[in-house]
């Protein structure tokens, strides 16, 4: 299975016929859907090993106990658009992304994207090559060290436009994560994602690639800012194709009427 090229968007959180129909008119040729997890409302420790153990005297299904959701795709019927899943886990310790390894759900997702809760979880994040995408926020503090040993393991950073559309303090902080990866990092391995939850906060590549070089990155980066994602989801789309199938994208083709 490979992976097609071209325009992407790897974080879009919702998805219907308008929002699909509107990335195929801009020229996208993949989205990825978003689910996000608050590990931080699940805890771990004691209190979790007791609680399993009084699932299990219960005998509670473990689909109902798993900690990841059943993933969002769903099919549809247009061969030039790839839809996949995305996972975005919120933690605040390593012991919470560890047990998302053993859900059972979370081997349906293709991109796994963490957003760190507090610096020393992100300390120890930017060491995991089994992550694809750090969330971060104007709050987040990355050092430049942290920076260049996240690039070396292939993992990205991510910056999503949306916000900037809902108002002033919003569209700040986008400006000020963005500014912050500049300084940390020179903006290297940064991907502009939408965010999207409507059709209205889509926008076309070009567009997307003009904010770029709002935000700070060289032309070059703001082309592989929504082209480059491809090296995140290439490897795992033809591992994840050989393991289930090609019912991993669900591409149909479609009768268009003029």
């Amino acid at each position: 299975m490979k992976a097609p090229h071209g325009y992407c968007d790897l974080r879009v959180e919702r998805v219907n016929d308008g929002i699909i129909n509107t990335f195929i008119e801009y020229g996208y040729t993949l989205i990825a859907v978003n689910t996000t997890v608050n590990c931080s409302l699940l805890g771990v420790g004691n209190s979790n090993r007791k609680k399993k153990k009084i699932a299990e005297c219960n005998d509670e299904n473990n689909e109902e106990n798993d900690w990841v959701p059943t993933p969002k795709l769903r099919n549809h019927d247009d061969s030039k658009l790839t839809i996949i899943n995305r996972l975005t886990v919120q933690i605040t310790n390593i012991g919470q992304l560890h047990r998302i390894f053993n859900s059972q759900n979370f081997k349906s997702y293709i991109i796994l994207a963490v957003e760190p809760l507090n610096d020393q979880v992100l300390q120890e994040l930017v060491t995991l090559s089994s992550i694809d995408i750090i969330t971060c926020n104007i709050k987040t503090s990355i050092t430049p060290k942290q920076y260049t040993i996240a690039i070396e393991k292939n993992i990205y950073f991510e910056v999503s436009y949306a916000p900037m559309l809902v108002n002033y303090i919003t569209r700040q902080d986008t400006l000020s994560l963005a500014h912050l990866l500049h300084i940390k990092g020179k903006s290297k391995n940064i991907i502009i994602s939408s965010g999207a939850v409507n059709k209205l906060d889509i926008r076309n590549p070009h567009d997307v690639m003009n904010l770029g070089i709002l935000l700070g990155l060289s032309r070059k980066q703001s082309k592989e800012s929504i082209t480059q994602s491809y090296s995140i989801i290439s490897n795992k789309l033809q591992s994840y194709g050989k393991k289930i199938g090609k019912s991993a994208i669900n591409i149909m083709p479609r009768t268009t009427t003029s």
